[in-house]
């Protein structure tokens, strides 16, 4: 399997930036030094603890405490974790905290260390359905966006989005200022960038490095999942509002502890 290992460094620093598509349907499973769990990753850096791809869960398969040290994503595709098989589409943004007896290297960037939960009043993760978040319009005809996380509170100025293209919907060339990933989750995508098309459909995942400048379209419509790292600018037309979300925000509902304001206000 081909994985992108770094961005900046390489053979990255002698050619232009560009688009990677990765369908990893026929590649075997990856293990990870521990009986139940695997993956299939299309990009990993051990140093900063970056990571994008599959991870696979078997019934009762334990990972062993650990920390995640930045933002950590995991999209169930199916299943749930512990008493179902569980296959997760996901983005590790920071390296991981094992304890002592954790022994495999699921999480790219792993280390042994002493660690603590600093807010233990806080909920470890956030559970968000992507049908419950809501379908915002954008400047492109057949184009709606779901902002599924704006990283409030975080350091980082990054977005999750669920990108929706209606058949026939061309997104205009834009270029982009950070890493860009993402996974197909239904239909298909071309993205043409240096002139040359590269085909995604449903179960693909999609790398952009930042300094492409690069255009989408859909042939029977798609459904796609995008994490960015910074903002793109459209190379025609009016900045504003960008294309994946930087524009606007929803001021974190999720920050009540996985309940929207209205459930809290009743209790």
């Amino acid at each position: 399997m081909n994985v992108l290992t770094g961005l900046t460094s390489g053979p990255r620093a002698h050619r232009e930036a560009g688009v990677y598509v990765f369908d990893v349907s026929d590649n075997p499973w990856q293990g990870v030094g521990k009986s139940g769990l695997a993956q299939k990753i299309v990009r990993r850096d051990d140093r900063t603890g970056h990571s994008f791809g599959f991870m696979s869960f078997d019934t009762l398969a334990r990972t062993g405490v650990h920390q995640h040290l930045g933002s950590a994503f995991s999209y169930f595709l199916s299943g749930a974790l512990t008493y179902l098989p569980t296959l997760t589409v996901g983005r590790m943004e920071g390296p991981v905290a094992y304890g002592p007896d954790v022994t495999h290297s699921l999480h790219a960037g792993n280390r042994h260390t002493d660690f603590e939960n600093e807010f233990p009043e806080h909920l470890p993760d956030l559970s968000i359905r992507l049908e419950a978040v809501q379908v915002s319009a954008t400047r492109v005809a057949g184009l709606t966006r779901r902002l599924v996380y704006d990283y409030v509170h975080t350091p980082h100025t990054r977005r999750m989005t669920q990108l929706m293209l209606l058949p026939g919907t061309k997104v205009p060339a834009h270029r982009l200022s950070a890493l860009v990933d993402a996974y197909v989750l239904a239909g298909d995508l071309t993205f043409v960038a240096h002139d040359a098309a590269s085909v995604a459909k449903a179960g693909d995942f999609v790398v952009m490095e930042p300094g492409t400048q690069v255009a989408l379209s859909s042939r029977y419509g798609a459904s796609v999942l995008v994490w960015a790292d910074g903002p793109s600018h459209w190379e025609e037309g009016p900045a504003s509002p960008e294309l994946y979300g930087f524009t606007s925000a929803h001021g974190d509902p999720l920050r009540f502890g996985n309940r929207a304001p209205s459930d809290i206000l009743a209790t």
